[in-house]
């Protein structure tokens, strides 16, 4: 029995053996096919095992090879043209197409933005014209600006006695009302009491505590600026006068009015011709001039004679 079963197995060795053999006779034929060579079989190794077949790896230089070949296969070649003459660029080559000029072939999905032309707005420039030159007034002065023409009888609004009263043609007399009385006028004639001509207009102060003086309304240019100069000359007293130039750019003729500007007298000396300057500018088309002495006490002296008042017009 025992005898039986080793020859059944062993059979099955040679069987197996042979067919593995088999197997082994057919790769080695197509590996004869391929030009691989073959490898014999160790005596002491059994002839049943797996063969695996390796894959074979590949060459670089190879692959290098069939990339090149196949992209020279892909190209393109173009015939040969003349080249091109160089054409002058037209004016404004330079400048960036706009949309509108662009080929929709190009980009056959391109939506087209249209070209807004800004146009040029003109804005009107206002041209300054120069103002036509305004000729200055000629300079007032002399003749009865100098006192020197007629003296026009004057009299007194309060009725006090004023023997021979007289005011200077083109002169207004203006007079306040005090404690003792007011003042009179007169035409002065004593060489040590006119500045310049012969003649001057005098105030009377002696004993009178008030203001009086004289004013003159002329015509002016609106904002030409104007120089006014006049002297003075008042007697000593125990109350100095207080001597003022007026302007009223209105041309009102109140001296009591708001509109009246009074500059003190520039000296406040006694017993000699003293001298005072204004600038002012006209605003319209008038302007009064006023020179006034106040007396603030009924003291002794204090009579005042005027002369030589001027106004230059100095323009703009």
């Amino acid at each position: 029995m025992k005898r039986m079963q080793k020859v059944l197995f062993w059979r099955r060795r040679v069987l197996a053996v042979g067919a593995s053999l088999a197997a082994l006779a057919l790769v080695l034929a197509g590996c004869g096919r391929s030009g691989l060579r073959t490898t014999a079989i160790p005596a002491e190794r059994p002839a049943s095992f797996i063969i695996e077949t390796a894959t074979p790896t590949p060459d670089p230089t190879e692959q290098a090879r069939q990339a090149e070949q196949a992209q020279e296969s892909a190209m393109v070649i173009l015939p040969l043209v003349d080249a091109p003459t160089p054409t002058p660029a037209p004016a404004g080559a330079g400048r960036q197409p706009t949309a509108a000029a662009l080929s929709t072939s190009e980009d056959p999905t391109a939506t087209l933005t249209p070209t807004v032309t800004a146009t040029p707005v003109l804005t009107a420039t206002a041209t300054a014209t120069p103002l036509p030159p305004v000729t200055p007034d000629p300079p007032r002065k002399g003749k009865d600006w100098d006192f020197e023409t007629d003296f026009v009888p004057w009299g007194n609004p309060y009725g006090e006695p004023c023997p021979g009263a007289a005011v200077a043609s083109g002169w207004t007399a203006f007079v306040e009302q005090g404690q003792f009385g007011s003042s009179c006028f007169n035409e002065n004639l004593y060489a040590p009491n006119v500045f310049s001509g012969a003649k001057s207009q005098e105030i009377t102060f002696d004993f009178i505590a008030a203001n009086s003086g004289i004013l003159r309304t002329i015509e002016v240019k609106p904002g030409h600026r104007y120089r006014i100069t006049a002297y003075a000359k008042h007697d000593r007293s125990l109350a100095p006068v207080q001597m003022f130039l007026g302007v009223d750019l209105t041309g009102g003729t109140d001296w009591q009015a708001d509109t009246v500007q009074w500059f003190p007298w520039d000296n406040a000396a006694e017993d000699t011709w003293v001298q005072t300057e204004e600038t002012v500018t006209a605003t319209g088309k008038s302007m009064t001039i006023f020179i006034r002495g106040y007396h603030p006490t009924a003291e002794q002296g204090g009579k005042t004679v005027i002369d030589n008042v001027q106004v230059e017009d100095l323009g703009r």
